[in-house]
Formats: structure tokens, sequence, C-alpha cells
């Protein structure tokens, strides 16, 4: 039987979601969890797989990993077997074939920081409404080995005062996407770049770019598919205490 698990997690510690021989990663935690509850001795047996593979500092509350076990993993098990900055919050029966990354509807992130002083928000709504619809992205991610950089972004949104809310949703993100576009649009709200640049940066492959904005802002919210849920989940103690220690994470524009 393949099933999903929905696993939030404080990246603050951790360098990545990703296994990365000697250094503490999310997915290393999980995997340690997952054999000692007997449940995934060997990731490429069980075809373990992933939604997301958030950097070093990202946090998520909407992860998702799938993989074939013979009975249906126990939450409170699991748990027992993680750090309390990691969490494994639902899980659900999915068919054989599901794979989380390539199935994957839309993804939604989400980047909180402290507003900047003299930061224009109808400047950067402005700027926010350009990257809607079909681009290269090329100007807005960090390239790897070649791979296209064309995406498609369905919704973005800007809130706040105090405290500045950037929502993302698309079907799928390029490496840094979310983290460079939210660089580029405070740098349009301070009035460091110009909207006309920030235009040319989806029609032209440009290099000096600004800096992409600091990981530890940014929640991978939700990953959603077609005829999948995973319910309700329960409020326990120890997703309340993460879930606030996620939900209170925010950056600062440098």
């Amino acid at each position: 039987m393949r099933y999903a698990l929905k696993v939030a997690y404080d990246g603050a510690r951790y360098f990545g979601f990703a296994r990365q021989p000697g250094l503490p990663t999310v997915e290393g935690e999980l995997l340690k969890a997952l054999k000692e509850c007997k449940l995934c001795h060997d990731p490429a047996e069980a075809r373990y797989q992933v939604a997301a593979r958030t950097d070093r500092g990202v946090s998520a509350v909407g992860q998702v990993v799938a993989l074939d076990v013979l009975k249906r993993p126990k939450i409170s098990a699991i748990n027992a077997h993680l750090p309390d900055d990691i969490s494994v919050l639902l899980v659900t029966e999915v068919q054989p074939s599901f794979d989380p990354w390539r199935m994957a509807l839309r993804k939604h992130y989400r980047y909180r920081c402290i507003t900047p002083e003299g930061f224009d928000l109808r400047k950067a709504r402005g700027a926010a409404k350009l990257l809607l619809g079909a681009h290269d992205f090329w100007s807005f991610c960090k390239h790897d080995q070649g791979k296209p950089t064309l995406g498609e972004l369905e919704q973005v949104k800007i809130s706040g005062k105090k405290i500045l809310t950037f929502d993302f949703v698309a079907q799928a993100f390029l490496w840094q996407q979310v983290r460079r576009m939210v660089g580029a649009l405070l740098a349009v709200g301070v009035g460091k770049l110009a909207l006309e640049d920030f235009k040319l940066m989806l029609e032209q492959q440009i290099d000096h770019l600004p800096r992409p904005a600091p990981p530890e802002g940014l929640v991978l919210v939700q990953v959603k598919y077609r005829g999948i849920s995973f319910g309700n989940q329960r409020n326990s103690k120890r997703y309340t205490n993460l879930l606030k220690r996620i939900k209170a994470k925010k950056s600062t524009y440098h």
C-alpha cells in the first residue's frame, strides 16, 4: 500500500530538506524516524518521494512525502522518533502511482518580513501583477545546470502593514524563485528598482539583480492534488507549538 504523509518543520537549524552527507537535514531526520518505526529501511525500495526540496532555513506546514509500506503509518509513533521542530501531521492512503512532485496541481508558498522603511505597497503590487501568467523566470531563479526556466505563476498577493506577507501559488517553482521574486518586489517597494527595470527582468536575461530575500521568512504552506484529501488536522500540543514557531518566523529586508 502507498501512503502520503503531510509534514511540518521549522527549517532554522537544518541544511535544507534534502539529505546531505554529514549535515543535519529535515529529510535525514524523517527517514531516520521511519526506519526506527520499521516503515522504511530502504527509500528506493519503498519508492519514497517528496513534493518539494526546500532550501536551508526554509520551513513548511504542508510538505508531502509518499512511500510504500505494509501497514498504515501511525503518526504518534513516527513523531516519537522526531525532534520537536519536525512533525508528521496527517496520513492518507493514495494510489500506487502517486508521485507527490509530478502530480502536484499547485504549490503555495508564503513569505513574511518586517516592512522596510519607506516601502510603497502600491508600487510593489503593481510589479507583482506583472509576474502573473507564463514567463521565462530566468532572472528570478538560481540556475540549475541548464534546466528550463519557463513557468507560470497563478496567484501573487502582497498584504500587511508592519509585517508584509507575500503569497505565491503555482504548479511548480524554480530554485530560489520565490525568494528572488520577493527580493525584487521589496526593491521596487523601497525605490531601489524601477518598475520598468522589473518588467525588463521578465523580458530579458539579466544578471545584475536584487539579492534573494533571506530564507527564514519562507514557508511552504500547501501542496494540492486532484482527488486527495488529508482531512482535518488534530490540534495536538506538539503541532500547535510547532505551528506557532513557524507562523512567527519573519525576515528583515537587507
